[in-house]
């Protein structure tokens, strides 16, 4: 899966990165390089989590699963 990722210097020195597709986690940096490793592991957190989730979720109700296309906004 991919996810769009704004990387910003700090006016104190290293890097930001935020991810458009889930606006609360950032990471922040001394390098883009870690920036970027500390959004990935971030988003493996959520990722994990939101599974989790809806594991539960499918196991504590009758629920069915299906999957939807949508087309990208302009």
């Amino acid at each position: 899966m991919q996810y769009t990722i704004i990387l910003e210097p700090c006016d104190e020195g290293g890097y930001i990165a935020r991810c458009v597709e889930v606006p609360k986690i950032i990471g922040y940096g001394d390098t883009k390089g870690n920036a970027i490793s500390r959004i990935r592991e971030s988003i493996a957190l959520v990722q994990k989590t939101w599974n989790e989730e809806l594991h539960n979720v499918i196991t504590a109700r009758r629920s069915e699963v299906i999957r939807i296309d949508v087309a990208e906004a302009v």
